[in-house]
């Protein structure tokens, strides 16, 4: 069944996918929204709206493109310098 994303459920992922897990967003957004939310559907909406997730088990973060950083610094967070 494709689930139909209000705009308020899609900015609540955009908000947290940097530091929370998608099995924790998934649980919150099924209190949240009254309907059950499973892990694979907040992943596949997660990943159609561009969000990129770390790799690795239980490891919260966000893969920034460099255009896309939040910082406007051209240095990474462990302070590697990424520029060319």
């Amino acid at each position: 069944m494709n689930i139909k994303w209000s705009e308020k459920e899609k900015d609540y992922i955009r908000e947290n996918a940097a530091t929370m897990k998608d099995v924790d967003i998934a649980d919150e957004l099924t209190l949240i929204a009254g309907r059950v939310i499973t892990l694979d559907a907040v992943r596949k909406v997660r990943q159609k709206m561009g969000i990129i997730k770390k790799p690795g088990r239980g490891v919260c973060g966000v893969v920034y493109d460099r255009s896309e950083a939040p910082h406007a610094s051209n240095k990474n967070a462990e302070g590697a310098d990424f520029s060319n």
